[in-house]
């Protein structure tokens, strides 16, 4: 920085010397502007030399090579005439020196040493001296009034025409001498114009602008025809300090913006023919840097009607600039993007325009708005028209387009509909990154909508419109899972050219669109719908939304929907759970909701019947039918309690009729079913209720099976009734082939489950013993009361004895060894029982009868079920594992 900061310091101090603090702020402005024009035109001549010799090496390069054809001579006698080939020698490979490459200069010192080392060192300091000797001249001349005011200013008009007219003399022979002295000529001319304006009052300040126009165009016609871009950068910044210089003070900024307009068009002008950076860079930095300051010491709202129209046509301006330069770079560099022009334009302009509309409604929305809109169709229109050649800068206007358009959501809406637009305009990122094949863009998408959801979770407390459906909340969460459902459609289109950590992706936006879809939809629900109501438009939502997605599965062929088509089924189990305390499902709305579910379900299943793996067709399948028990017996149980009350037998026996129905219907109606659901309507698909059913009839056994208002009767009262109906089609379930087959396919023993339909069975028949005892024997319905009956146990040792003997005599015909050991286990209990609950109350009657009973049967049991014998053929195994009861 130190090439530009001695200039600034000389030239602020000398300003100081002549005009006080304004003189200081000048000369440091001219000095440093003068400065960093010396460094850029450096720079630019060897960018120009590096792009010739480019271009000459590429012509090079394109010039054809001779073949070997035409190498070879033509004639016996050019044969003759060449030299005999000379032998070849074989020289030793020598190593090569490593040339030692010169360490880099330091760059402050390579721009000081360029600048003094290109021969007009002496000149450029003589002309800054000879400039500020003017300066002083005029100044010391007006204060001391030695000449008439008109001499010593035609004095100085003369000095500064001669030093251009010798300039131009000698353009050819010496380029850089007669460029700068051309613009010392120049220069000297606006020195004249500002002291007979600023310090003499002698010239109008319209005229003086004129002529300071004029002279800027001078300079810039004298540019162009010497292919100077220093010359016309000065011109430039000589004519945009024309207005400082003349200034009196008044506040006339519509003059001064029309002034900067005029001469912008001369910016514009130049960036038509030739692609000057530098010339862009100073109208834009002039420009919006005095429109700044004056913006911010003298703007008001009144000022709106006369400022705005100049802010527009600024903006549009340089960005017509920005566009030009692009276009008129040469072949390998069209579409350059020069950032400070495509991005300082936009920012500056939309901060300057903050300022100017912070005082109208919505105001800095539709400047955004407007500037998305744009930019979005200047990308499309050069994208269109120029190709692959102008990608960059179309990117990058399409880029500006998407971020004044995301800033316009949050200014003009509220949280909701801002997360829902930013939401959109990811999917829509993320859709042209897909396309475009490019990373960055997709990741830009999806930033963008996590963003937006966060935004709408945080905003959505916000009180919202009493309509149902149509306000912001619920429409908002609808475009959002709008969003994410596109986002996976998109990625899944197109897996293998997706960046390796993304192929999976499309299933977290499948799962991101669902959440929000359904989350809003309960949302809602639950803020508009009674308590008793709410299940029933859940289902229907629900399985609307499963009839859409099945028909998006179907019509977009989108593979990934599959799952949670399939998975519905078990949010609605999960639902129905949560609202058990409700007493009727199959009421109201549900009467219309719960056969609509089923029917799209069971059209769902149909559809997907090719797409389910083996092992998941089984289970949606079983999810559903336990759906269907579940909502049958959930209202079998609420209809009856509330007829005769929650604690009838009754009431407790309901819920097990619509499982045992389903239990033994469904392998009959299988026959009906399509091929591939048969087998697993007979098995896997009714385990659930198979696994519920045992648990229902422990669970029952608690109920004292009161039968009003009927009498209570052993197994014919409507509690032990349905549990002994529970048994039977247990065992007709048991007894399908597809049951055996799906447990020998999962390696369970074939005697386990018969086993545990043994104990269910004993548990049945002392049930049935206990609810006898209190009934009949008025024994109190209580675990403590039922055990220290003297009856019920004498009644639990007889039962249990000869259980054990019909167990026995089976076992002994069938020869089955394990099963007589079971029935030879339960008589130990029963002996254990007898001498260590009833021996300490042998004292009544029913105790004797127990101890005299159960030895009877246990003699019985010897005579007619003795053990049976082993196998007498070798390499036989136990019946018990390879049999089972017929």
């Amino acid at each position: 920085m130190l090439w530009i900061i001695l200039p600034v310091l000389t030239g602020g101090l000398l300003g100081w010397f002549w005009g006080g603090a304004s003189g200081l702020l000048l000369g440091g402005v001219l000095a440093g502007l003068s400065a960093v024009l010396v460094s850029l035109q450096g720079r630019v001549r060897e960018l120009e030399r590096w792009v010739a010799q480019l271009a000459v090496e590429q012509e090079q390069s394109a010039l054809p090579m001779p073949t070997a054809s035409q190498l070879q001579p033509d004639t016996p006698a050019a044969e003759a005439a060449a030299p005999a080939a000379l032998p070849e020698l074989e020289l030793p490979d020598l190593p090569d020196a490593p040339v030692p490459e010169p360490a880099p200069e330091p760059r402050w010192q390579a721009v000081l040493l360029g600048w003094a080392g290109d021969g007009n060192l002496v000149v450029r300091l003589g002309l800054l001296v000879l400039f500020i000797g003017v300066a002083f001249l005029l100044k010391y001349a007006a204060e001391r009034a030695l000449f008439p005011i008109e001499l010593r200013l035609a004095g100085a008009a003369l000095g500064g025409m001669a030093l251009a007219g010798v300039g131009w003399w000698l353009r050819r022979r010496r380029p850089g001498f007669a460029l700068l002295l051309q613009g010392g000529g120049i220069g000297i001319f606006y020195l004249v114009i500002y002291a007979a304006t600023a310090l003499y009052g002698l010239l109008p300040v319209p005229l003086a602008l004129g002529l300071m126009v004029a002279l800027v165009g001078l300079l810039v016609a004298l540019a162009l025809w010497q292919e100077s871009q220093g010359l016309a950068a000065f011109a430039i910044g000589g004519g945009f300090l024309a207005p400082l210089l003349t200034s009196t003070g008044a506040g006339e900024h519509v003059l001064l913006l029309s002034y900067y307009a005029l001469l912008n068009l001369v910016v514009l002008g130049l960036a038509w023919y030739r692609p000057w950076r530098l010339l862009n860079l100073l109208g834009f930095a002039f420009t919006f840097v005095i429109a700044t300051v004056w913006g911010v010491l003298e703007y008001h709202p009144a000022h709106y009607a006369s400022t705005q129209p100049f802010l527009i046509y600024f903006f549009l301006l340089y960005l017509s600039v920005a566009v030009l330069f692009a276009l008129r770079q040469p072949l390998k560099l069209r579409g350059y993007v020069d950032a400070t022009l495509v991005f300082g334009v936009p920012i500056v302009a939309f901060a300057l325009q903050a300022g100017l509309v912070r005082h109208i409604d919505y105001g800095l929305a539709f400047s955004a708005l407007l500037a998305g809109g744009l930019y979005l169709g200047l990308a499309r229109s050069l994208w269109r028209r120029e190709g692959e050649g102008m990608r960059l800068f179309a990117e990058a206007m399409l880029a500006l387009g998407v971020i004044f358009a995301t800033l316009a959501i949050p200014l003009a809406l509220d949280g909701r509909w801002t997360a829902a637009a930013w939401a959109l305009e990811g999917a829509a990122m993320l859709w042209v990154g897909r396309h475009q094949r490019r990373l960055p863009v997709r990741l830009f998408g999806a930033g963008l909508q996590v963003l937006a959801g966060a935004a709408f979770f945080f905003s959505f407390g916000y009180p919202s419109s009493a309509l149902p459906v149509l306000n912001s909340a619920t429409l908002g969460v609808a475009l959002l899972a709008l969003a994410g459902l596109f986002s996976s459609w998109q990625l899944q289109r197109d897996v293998t050219s997706l960046h390796p950590l993304e192929r999976s992706t499309h299933y977290l936006w499948m799962a991101w669109g669902l959440l929000w879809w359904l989350g809003g939809g309960f949302a809602e629900i639950d803020t508009h719908l009674a308590q008793g109501e709410q299940l029933a438009a859940a289902l229907l939502f629900i399985g609307l939304s499963s009839a859409l997605l099945l028909w998006l599965w179907r019509r977009l062929a989108w593979p990934t929907l599959r799952w949670p088509l399939w998975g519905n089924v078990v949010l609605v189990l999960l639902l129905a759970l949560a609202y058990g305390e409700q007493a009727f499902w199959l009421y109201g709305l549900g009467l219309l909701a719960w056969p609509l579910y089923f029917a799209i379900q069971y059209r769902l299943l149909w559809r997907l019947q090719g797409g389910l793996n083996a092992w998941l067709q089984p289970v949606v399948h079983g999810v559903t039918v336990s759906l269907l028990a579940l909502l049958l017996a959930h209202d079998a149980w609420g209809w009856v309690s509330a007829w005769l009350g929650v604690n009838s037998g009754w009431a407790w026996a309901a819920p097990a009729i619509p499982l045992l129905l389903l239990l033994v219907g469904l392998p009959v109606l299988a026959a009906r079913l399509p091929a591939s659901w048969a087998d697993d309507y007979r098995g896997p698909v009714l385990l659930p209720i198979a696994l519920i059913l045992p648990l229902w009839l422990l669970l029952a056994s608690s109920h004292p099976a009161t039968a009003l208002p009927l009498p209570w009767l052993p197994l014919l009262n409507p509690l032990e009734l349905t549990q002994a109906l529970t048994l039977a089609a247990l065992a007709l379930w048991f007894a399908q082939g597809e049951v055996q087959r799906l447990l020998h396919r999962w390696q369970i023993p074939l005697v386990l489950p018969w086993a545990l339909w043994g104990g269910l069975a004993f548990v049945l028949l002392n049930t049935v013993l206990a609810h006898a005892a209190h009934h009949w024997a008025g024994v109190p319905w209580g675990w403590r009361e039922l055990f220290a009956s003297a009856r019920l146990q004498t009644s639990f040792s007889v039962a249990w004895t000869l259980t054990a003997l019909g167990l026995g005599w089976w076992a002994t015909r069938r020869h089955w060894r394990g099963l007589w050991f079971v029935a030879a286990g339960l008589i130990g209990v029963v002996v254990l029982k007898l001498f260590i609950i009833d021996l300490a109350d042998s004292g009544t009657i029913e105790r004797i009868i127990s101890f005299i009973a159960v030895g009877l049967l246990m003699l019985l049991m010897g005579y007619l079920a003795p053990l049976p014998p082993r196998a007498a053929e070798p390499g036989r195994t136990d019946r018990t594992t390879e049999e089972r009861p017929q």
